[in-house]
């Protein structure tokens, strides 16, 4: 029996479960052996980059899509043919951005198949915005409706107007919040040709200045409640509107013991512009110096990149599929997560794939991290201030490891 090794890094509570289920399951169909390795985020990429260096380990691996550009510039991965790909599908079949992540600028190969997607949204309560005179329609969805309706909640009357998880600022999630408002404001981090750091321009400073202050305009006393805490607030109508990510969202529209919140529930957009990521699979290059092994590897990821096996992974972990069939059909008409769910997967936004990309994507969450720090401990002073002291210095050291 041909045996191979499968890596996967932990996303929901019970994914060693759901994971062990499917590789039975293509076991039995293939007569093909996986085993399993699991991984964490906040350790995954130095174990991913001990397979490069001793060309061995896992033949399939599932990563964070913008570690995808570093790996396949390193000459690890093993690119998928069109052959494979048509099985699969192409790039209409999944999410937009997601897709991108796995090519390259100009190399139209694929080294990546999208599996898992990910993204933030607002959701908001309809009939307390309405009760202060927030018309839900026009709220969210773009960076100065957003902007506005936060600055209107705030200074409202209700008990908790607005609510924005204060995540760890290790956090990466971070910067990809931030991400949606740079962009929405006409900025970027790098330019395409990854030769010089912009987020401290002005277009990205005015995005960043204002997503800090919607972090800001959290009410102190609510300033440290964990995620689960903010999310419960939420669920339980005290609070008119909060920042949540996708599996927070998919939560509260299935939450079937509270009629009044599954009436009155919103999702919106942050702004015109969100980023969209996610994971996906890719196969290692070692894996070419042995058939059969190499076979196994990509019969494993037409297995997992089905329509199928995606609205299981859905049913059983709450994860949001790539699949825009999927997508489809978990997001129907009705679905009030449908309208962001499907800007996201069209519209949305990715990094841009240059080589270097682990390494700025590190230093940035380090500077986010240190902004959120500076505003938290300092809540009198001014954001412009505080990005500034931070931003001005960190692009100096991305433009060293851009080269300059």
């Amino acid at each position: 029996m041909v045996e191979i090794e499968f890596s996967y890094i932990h996303d929901f509570e019970h994914d060693s479960q759901v994971w062990s289920s499917f590789m039975d399951e293509f076991g039995a169909r293939h007569g093909i052996k996986v085993h399993l390795k699991d991984m964490f985020w906040d350790t995954a990429w130095a174990e991913l980059f001990s397979f490069t260096s001793n060309d061995k380990g896992p033949q399939v691996s599932h990563i964070g899509n913008t570690w995808v550009s570093s790996l396949a510039r390193m000459n690890v991965l093993r690119a998928f043919k069109p052959d494979e790909i048509a099985e699969v599908g192409g790039a209409w079949d999944f999410i937009t951005p997601n897709w991108e992540t796995g090519m390259l600028p100009g190399d139209r190969r694929v080294w990546a198949i999208p599996w898992t997607a990910w993204m933030y949204v607002i959701c908001y309560r309809k009939d307390l915005l309405e009760q202060v005179g927030i018309d839900p329609a026009d709220a969210f969805g773009t960076i100065k409706a957003t902007k506005e309706t936060v600055e209107r909640l705030t200074s409202s009357s209700l008990e908790i107007p607005w609510l924005s998880t204060q995540l760890p600022v290790s956090s990466r999630d971070l910067l990809h919040i931030a991400a949606s408002w740079v962009w929405a404001a006409g900025g970027d981090f790098v330019d395409k040709k990854a030769t010089k750091a912009l987020f401290n321009s002005p277009q990205a400073l005015n995005g960043l200045k204002d997503w800090l202050d919607i972090y800001r305009a959290v009410p102190g006393a609510y300033r440290k409640f964990t995620q689960q805490e903010t999310f419960d607030l939420f669920r339980t109508g005290r609070a008119a509107a909060v920042l949540a990510n996708i599996g927070g969202t998919n939560a509260f529209i299935n939450t079937a013991d509270n009629p009044i919140m599954r009436n009155n529930l919103g999702v919106a957009s942050m702004t015109e512009t969100p980023w969209t990521g996610g994971g996906g699979f890719v196969v290692w290059d070692h894996v070419r110096g042995n058939s059969q092994q190499e076979h196994a590897a990509v019969e494993l990821v037409k297995f997992l990149s089905s329509k199928e096996v995606n609205l299981r992974y859905w049913r059983e972990t709450g994860g949001t599929p790539s699949r825009m069939d999927a997508l489809h059909e978990i997001y129907a008409p009705g679905n009030p997560a449908r309208e962001a769910v499907m800007l996201a997967a069209t519209n949305g936004r990715g990094y841009y794939n240059i080589s270097v990309w682990r390494r700025i994507e590190q230093q940035l969450s380090e500077g986010i991290g240190a902004i959120m720090r500076d505003a938290a401990e300092n809540p009198s002073a001014d954001s412009t201030q505080i990005l500034r002291k931070h931003l001005d210095p960190l692009a100096k050291r991305v433009d060293t490891t851009l080269g300059n």
